[in-house]
């Protein structure tokens, strides 16, 4: 059968729920993928999903150099469409790792929304740009002098959660979910499965249905 494109994918995992996957992920043997409960929307509305694009800052009181804008340019060319930028500030406090002028810049490149563990800046021209922002805390600071950008397109840590370029995010006010790309097809076509059979529980309970006939249809 033919593989679903990166697009089909965007607007299928964007449809369902983080607890749904959750739960397919828990068939795999997978019971820790959820971000944690510090990550949330700027906008409630907020839904996040695509291929993560990993990134890697340290704190580092020393002001960027030449080198620095370098790779941080660098960086900003390699973002493709429809990635989902995934940030580990290391647990930096007083930076913002996200602001107005970066939601632009990828939106320009067709990337809705993005994923920081840490501080964001500009919330309130993030929210009119309908850029899909998740986060920890809101921080008027540069990151600028406070941090440096250690690596990019490697393997993070999120509270515990690996995530590996490539990976896929999943997230809205439920949570943010990471899928291993090694299964994402497998996933992907489960969570088909779970679109239907939840829309043909609803129709049961509207139809009177009672609780031991959707326990045995498997719909709670």
């Amino acid at each position: 059968m033919e593989k679903p494109s990166l697009e089909t994918m965007v607007k299928g995992f964007k449809q369902i729920y983080p607890a749904a996957i959750s739960d397919i992920l828990e068939g795999y043997g997978l019971w820790k993928q959820w971000l944690g409960p510090e990550i949330k929307p700027l906008n409630p509305e907020n839904r996040v999903a695509g291929p993560a694009f990993t990134m890697r800052w340290i704190n580092d009181p020393v002001p960027l150099g030449e080198q620095g804008k370098q790779y941080i340019a660098e960086l900003v060319d390699n973002l493709g469409p429809m990635m989902v930028p995934v940030i580990d500030s290391g647990n930096c406090q007083n930076s913002g790792y996200w602001g107005e002028l970066m939601c632009n810049l990828c939106l320009r490149k067709g990337i809705d929304g993005a994923v920081i563990n840490g501080g964001v800046r500009d919330p309130y021209y993030i929210y009119k740009l309908g850029f899909n922002m998740f986060y920890t805390f809101i921080c008027p600071h540069e990151a600028n002098g406070r941090s440096q950008l250690e690596s990019y397109q490697k393997p993070i840590f999120i509270n515990g959660v690996a995530i590996r370029p490539g990976d896929f995010i999943v997230g809205e006010l439920g949570g943010v979910i990471v899928i291993p790309q090694d299964i994402i097809y497998e996933v992907f076509e489960k969570v088909q499965e779970v679109i239907s059979r939840e829309s043909t529980s609803r129709q049961m309970i509207r139809d009177g249905a009672t609780v031991e006939e959707l326990l045995a249809f498997g719909g709670l």
